[in-house]
C-alpha cells in the first residue's frame, strides 16, 4: 500500500505520523530508500523473518505441523569419513551400475 503524505521537516529529521505505519505491527526499526522521485520507508528485513516465525507458530496451533523427536545424526569426524569411504567405495561406480542396468532392459 502506498500513501502521499505530506511531511514536515525538522532539525530532528522527517517526522512521520506513526498512524500511518500501524499496519505494520510493532517495529521498532525502519529502512530507507531513496528514489529519484521517492523516498521509501518500510519495515526493516529482519521483519520478515518475524513474520515467517508468526506464521508457523499459527500453523502449530492449528495442528498443520509438528516438531517430531527426531535424534540429530551424530557428529562424524572427518577421519571417520574418510575410512567409511574407502571402506564402501569397492566395487564400481553407480554411474557404472546404472547404465549396465539400462543396458540389460533395452
Amino acid at each position: 500500500m502506498t500513501k502521499v503524505v505530506a511531511v514536515k521537516v525538522t532539525p530532528q529529521g522527517v517526522l512521520v505520523p506513526r498512524p500511518l505505519i500501524r499496519a505494520w505491527g510493532d517495529i521498532q526499526e525502519v529502512e530507507i530508500e531513496q528514489h529519484p522521485h521517492a523516498i521509501i520507508i518500510k519495515p526493516k528485513a529482519n521483519r520478515a523473518s518475524q513474520l515467517h516465525a508468526q506464521i508457523v507458530s499459527e500453523m502449530k496451533a492449528a495442528g498443520l505441523i509438528e516438531d517430531l523427536p527426531w535424534e540429530q545424526p551424530p557428529v562424524v569426524s572427518s577421519e571417520e569419513r574418510a575410512r567409511l569411504a574407502k571402506k564402501l567405495s569397492h566395487g564400481k561406480p553407480l554411474s557404472e551400475i546404472i547404465i549396465e542396468d539400462r543396458e540389460d532392459c533395452a
